[in-house]
Parts: structure tokens; C-alpha cells; sequence
């Protein structure tokens, strides 16, 4: 944004160190129009140690050699966006082209094996229908599919909630994300956290969050929020639990962040044994090294050109 403040590399490390987080999400905006991300994730991560690293984007200008660049300064993990399985999906997000692009991409990064990249999907009136299409776009491109729920408070716009009288078809759709994922198709979201989705639709509310606790924003500027939907800034986590968590009432969310971040320990541990035992014994490589695979090395300059000419608006 023209004038915005923005910390530096070193910056945003020294608050990463100061607060200690297990996950750091580096999102937005689109943080892939920030040209010093990789130094900005150099800095804060640190390999083979925790927080784990996961990049946030609309995929507009990610490309295999942007991939590459963004793992070897420290990104564990892909986050694309997503809202239609198709054309839609580019005329939803006003950026001509997304959706080929995505589908030319994505394949791309997932051929390689490295298992880290997932979908966003956040869930909508205008989109729950589709959510087994895209469940299965997701086993398409081979990779994971994770879900989150719509909330008005991030530009005041209530239609975006399902209406009272398509709640049963909202759970139909929810019920046949779930007999998917049985099945065995990569939705990552728990069982019980989509109950709590479909739970927040019909009671327009969850009680009980623990913004400025469990999560909490870093501004461009460096200034702390409890959340990216709550425009109250600190300059500490001290000072934010006790000026605003203590007093903290507002139900209005229930966002991944939130479904994932209030899990208890039995929840986490139930819901993610495979992924921990991956962990425990990974495969076998040698240290600090990232395997470029002989039949898809990074891009030339001149192919990441091509890119930018395809799609002028990613570039901005």
C-alpha cells in the first residue's frame, strides 16, 4: 500500500523471537507482492525448529521458481486460496486468468512429492454448493483441502452468510464433504470442526475466543491486533491480553484460525497423528538440503517472464 509503514527482515524476526509462536503465517494482502518476502521468511524462520512457516496467497503470481525460493528461506507450507472449482474462482477474486493459472501451477508443485500444499476454502452463501467439487478438484491437483466459515465482520456484508431457510442444504453439502473425506479424499479439516462450521451458521456465533491468546496480527507497521477483523492496536502481548482478551466477548468468527488454534491437546492429537509421525521419522535427506527434481528444476527468468505477461494483474 503507497505510504504504509512496514517493518523490516530483522523486525519482524525480533517480535517472532519475543513471542515465541509454534505456527507463523505470512499472509495479507498478498505477501507475493512484497519483494522482500524471502528475506522477510529468512529471517523469521528457523529450520528444523519451530514456528512453523506457512505462506498465505491468492497464487496470482506464484510460479515453481517462486515455490522454490520461498522453501529454501523457510516456508514449511503453502496456503492457496480458493473459492470455486473453476472460472468462477477468477471472476470471484477480479484477477483475469487465476484459475488456469492455478491449474497449471499447482500439478507443477505437487509432481514433486514435497506433500506441502494445501487449499482454503472459505465457505460461503454463494459457494457452498460447490464444496464437493472442490473437494474433488483437490484429489485432482493432489493435494490437501482445508475449510473455513464466512463471518461479516471482515467487510460488513451479511449476504455472504447462508439464509435460514438453505441451512439444511448447507448441511447436506457439509455432510458430503465429511462422507468424502471418510473416504479418503485430502480434506484435512476434522469432523468436528465442520460441525462447529455449520453450528456457527445457525446460531451466527461461537462464545469463547481467544484472540490475543491462542493468535494474534502483525501489522505492516509492526503495531499487535488480536485479530486481522478487530481494529484495536497494541504494543505488547502483555498489554493486549489485558486490555482486551481479559474483556473479550465478541463471537462473530469462527475462522480456521480460531477452529484450529482452540483445539485441546486430545483434539490436536487425535486429529493429527499421521502428519506427527512424519515428523518423528522423516525421510531420509541430508541436512538442510531441498532436492530440485532433474525433470522440474526452477523455471529460467525468461519462462517467469512469460508468467507476467500472461497475467499482467499478479504482478501488481
Amino acid at each position: 500500500m503507497k505510504g504504509e509503514e512496514r517493518l523490516g527482515p530483522e523486525d519482524y524476526a525480533a517480535i517472532c523471537r519475543e513471542l515465541r509462536p509454534v505456527v507463523s503465517h505470512i499472509s495479507g494482502g498478498e505477501p507475493l507482492a512484497r519483494s522482500d518476502v524471502y528475506e522477510i521468511v529468512r529471517a523469521m524462520a528457523r529450520p528444523g525448529d519451530l514456528p512453523w512457516m506457512v505462506l498465505v496467497t491468492n497464487a496470482a503470481s506464484l510460479t515453481l521458481k517462486k515455490y522454490w525460493k520461498l522453501k529454501e528461506a523457510g516456508i514449511n507450507q503453502f496456503s492457496l486460496s480458493l473459492d470455486f472449482p473453476d472460472e468462477r474462482h477468477s471472476e470471484f477474486r477480479r484477477i483475469p486468468g487465476l484459475f488456469d493459472k492455478m491449474n497449471r501451477v499447482i500439478p507443477e508443485i505437487t509432481a514433486l512429492g514435497n506433500d506441502d500444499l494445501s487449499l482454503n476454502v472459505c465457505i460461503t452463501e454463494w459457494n457452498y454448493r460447490d464444496l464437493p467439487g472442490m473437494v474433488e478438484l483437490a484429489r485432482h491437483w493432489n493435494t490437501k483441502i482445508n475449510f473455513s466459515v464466512y463471518t461479516p465482520l471482515r467487510i460488513s456484508d451479511e449476504r455472504g452468510l447462508p439464509k435460514e431457510e438453505r441451512l439444511g442444504d448447507v448441511r447436506d453439502a457439509f455432510q458430503k464433504v465429511i462422507d468424502m473425506k471418510r473416504a479418503g479424499y485430502p480434506v484435512y479439516t476434522a469432523e468436528r470442526v465442520m460441525w462447529k462450521y455449520y453450528r456457527f451458521f445457525t446460531d451466527r456465533g461461537i462464545p469463547g475466543c481467544q484472540a490475543g491468546r491462542r493468535f494474534l496480527v502483525i501489522n505492516p507497521d509492526g503495531a499487535l491486533l488480536p485479530c486481522a477483523m478487530v481494529w484495536a492496536k497494541y504494543g505488547s502481548q502483555r498489554d493486549m491480553l489485558r486490555q482486551f482478551t481479559a474483556h473479550n466477548t465478541c463471537e462473530m468468527c469462527y475462522i480456521s484460525t480460531r477452529a484450529n488454534t482452540e483445539k485441546t491437546l486430545a483434539d490436536f492429537l487425535a486429529e493429527n497423528w499421521e502428519m506427527l509421525l512424519r515428523q518423528a521419522f522423516p525421510r531420509k535427506r541430508a541436512k538442510g538440503e531441498i532436492t530440485w527434481p532433474l525433470s522440474a528444476g526452477p523455471p529460467a527468468d525468461g519462462e517467469e517472464q512469460a508468467e507476467r505477461e500472461r497475467h499482467p494483474a499478479a504482478a501488481q
